[in-house]
């Protein structure tokens, strides 16, 4: 795996290369992580998909961009200009929260993207999303720019479930939120208080892309009973995985099932499954 930085014109942006010879698959963190949050996704799929994992601006180790760029917008034209850069072609996006609803709103300037996987990132519109969405469970902490220490501990706990919380990936998370841009929180949150994002119901529906959506059964930020109806997402080509005892992360708290899920899903993508997990 390399580590590499490619200059857009947001600033500088570093990315994960598994530098491998298989489709192509974008991986997109969310709010306050990190490229980093991949690790189990490139030990399991990095000899068999290219890999490329953004640290997102304002996070890990890219630059920040001006806090009115930090929307689902702003991150939209940092995934589009960075496939334009690469000359990339046929991909998959994977999008964890934040980085899901980025590339929902890419997808219209997007036509050689081959299917979507969407972590913890129902598409919703403003009428949809006091169905999808629970009040936030922090108090606001999601989308406040400082916080204290304990601050911290507090909104890494909530991306997880209680069931699949450790010390390890507690740190982990807790390191994530305190090298991202503290604007980052309050600029989004500020961004969809004013009702700053697309109806990505219809982006979906009407670029046609295959999607899957995981979600976990414990996930304090999204209701996955109210996304698991069928008549929500009924307009759009979408799946749905619910995960048991699985919170906001499913690529992290439960890796090898959420692994299989999105390698079951690239297998319908492509006439044979390029990749054979042990």
């Amino acid at each position: 795996m390399k580590s590499a930085f490619i200059q857009l014109a947001q600033g500088q942006l570093r990315f994960l290369d598994s530098q491998s010879d298989g489709p192509v698959i974008i991986l997109l963190h969310g709010n306050s992580s990190a490229a980093a949050a991949f690790s189990e996704q490139f030990a399991e799929f990095g000899e068999h998909y290219r890999l490329l994992a953004l640290d997102l601006p304002g996070h890990g180790q890219s630059s920040p961009m001006a806090a009115a760029q930090y929307s689902f917008a702003g991150f939209a034209d940092t995934l589009i200009e960075f496939i334009e850069q690469l000359q990339l072609h046929d991909v998959v996006l994977v999008g964890h929260s934040l980085g899901g609803h980025a590339a929902l709103e890419a997808l219209p300037q997007l036509t050689s993207v081959r299917g979507l996987v969407l972590l913890g990132a129902p598409p919703f519109n403003s009428q949809l999303a006091a169905q999808v969405f629970h009040p936030e469970p922090t108090g606001g902490l999601v989308f406040q720019a400082g916080l204290d220490n304990q601050q911290v501990a507090r909104l890494a706990a909530a991306f997880v479930s209680p069931n699949t919380a450790t010390e390890h990936r507690q740190a982990t998370l807790e390191h994530f939120i305190r090298v991202t841009d503290p604007l980052v929180r309050s600029a989004l949150g500020a961004s969809l208080s004013r009702g700053d994002f697309a109806d990505e119901l219809a982006l979906l529906a009407n670029s046609g892309v295959p999607a899957l959506l995981v979600l976990g059964e414990d996930d304090a930020f999204i209701n996955a009973k109210a996304c698991a109806q069928p008549q929500v997402f009924a307009t759009t080509p979408l799946q749905i995985a619910l995960l048991s005892g699985c919170g906001h992360c499913p690529h992290i708290e439960v890796p090898q099932h959420c692994n299989d899920l999105i390698n079951a899903f690239i297998s319908t993508l492509y006439e044979t499954s390029p990749c054979t997990l042990s």
